[in-house]
Order: C-alpha cells, then structure tokens, then sequence
C-alpha cells in the first residue's frame, strides 16, 4: 500500500508518491461511499495541534462532567471518586505519551494544569467522604455506649 502526499497551490493539485509520512496517524470514522480511507497521516503542525486540542477538549469536558455528578452527589462514595480519579490519569497519560510530541510545550502545561484542578477537588471530595464516615462511626459509638454508670 502507498502513501500519498497531495499538495495544493490556488490553481495547481500535485500528488507526490511519498513512502513515510512523519506526522499524526488516525483512523477517520466517517465513511465515504467512493473512497476507503483506512488512516490519515497529517503532517502540518498547525493542524496536528488544533486536532488534538479538540480531541483533548472533548474528553475534557466528559471527565468535568462526571467529576461534577460526583462533587455535587452528597452520597457519593470513596469509589465514585476513585473512578474520576483513574479517568484524570488515563488522560494525562495519553496526552503526555501520545500527544506530547505533536502539541507545543505550552498547550501541554495547560492541558496538565486543568488535569491538575480536577486531581485536586477529587482528592478533597475524597477527604470529605473520609471525614464524614468518620464522624459518622463516632456518632455511632456515641449512641450504642448509651448512658450507662
């Protein structure tokens, strides 16, 4: 199978045969009835960056999503957190191993300073439920002790 390169001036369309392409790989999802493209290699920076901030933005706002079903359920337990907490590091970890040397340094502090908000309010909603069931259990005590003499 070949690899393709096709550049377009205003008036002129030139495809050069090109065997490695060193870009972002991808598998589009929409299919189109006369043309099979099984992977798209992009090889514009600009281009690469804008993607990949959409793709990250997106996910982004699924892990906001539940990270705030879950801040705003009062019942929520230890393992409700836990959950948003794996999803934030799979995330970082995607986008520090994948994504890392096709977007700029600066978007990816960015990118890990949002990650980082979200690590920090699970790890307070984790201390939260943690001193609520404490409390909880000493209450408890309280009651089952009684009054006795």
């Amino acid at each position: 199978m070949s690899n393709y390169k096709i550049d377009k001036d205003n008036k002129y369309q030139t495809v050069v045969q090109i065997r490695d392409l060193d870009g972002y790989d991808f598998r589009p999802r929409n299919k189109v009835n006369q043309i099979n493209v099984n992977k798209v290699t992009i090889i514009d920076n600009l281009m690469i960056d804008k993607i990949l901030t959409v793709k990250f933005d997106r996910t982004f706002k699924k892990l906001i999503a539940l990270a705030m079903r879950v801040l705003n359920d009062d019942d929520a337990s230890d393992d409700d957190v836990r959950i948003v907490l794996d999803e934030e590091k799979l995330i970082k970890e995607i986008l520090q191993n994948r994504y890392a040397k096709y977007i700029r340094h600066e978007k990816e502090l960015l990118f890990l300073k949002k990650l980082k908000v979200i690590e920090n309010e699970m790890r307070m909603k984790q201390i939260a439920i943690k001193k609520k069931a404490i409390y909880l259990e000493e209450l408890e005590r309280e009651k089952s002790k009684g009054r006795g003499r």
